[in-house]
């Protein structure tokens, strides 16, 4: 039950991280200094997002709303913030598995670690 909730954590961090990544894909070239797009050739970022997308591989896609993509920095604030939500997920797992597998006089010892190889951490 435990470990079903840490795979959870992970897949929902997953899924955080792969939305943000769609809006990241979103340019705004072609909306000149303000987003209005005025003196731009009419196609011109539906051009560069589709040769982007041909030389990187990559799903560049023309931004709907220059304006925003301009004036905001929302995509980066949401990146970093699935980014600090998955750190902190990971961070509580490897606690939490700390804490079950500390003892065998003090600890709770629920989980039992296997060795990975015999010797110390100093001297393997």
């Amino acid at each position: 039950q435990e470990f079903s909730r840490y795979t959870h954590q992970i897949a929902m961090g997953i899924e955080r991280l792969k939305t943000s990544q769609t809006r990241l894909c979103e340019l705004a070239i072609g909306g000149t200094a303000v987003g209005t797009g005025i003196n731009t050739p009419k196609g011109f970022g539906k051009f560069v997002a589709k040769t982007l997308n041909e030389l990187t591989q990559l799903p560049f896609i023309d931004a709907p709303n220059k304006f925003e993509a301009l004036a905001t920095h929302d995509t980066m604030v949401e990146l970093s913030g699935a980014l600090n939500t998955l750190a902190v997920s990971l961070v509580k797992i490897a606690n939490d598995i700390r804490l079950l597998g500390s003892g065998p006089r003090c600890g709770i010892g629920e989980l039992v670690l296997p060795e990975n190889e015999p010797g110390s951490s100093i001297m393997p």
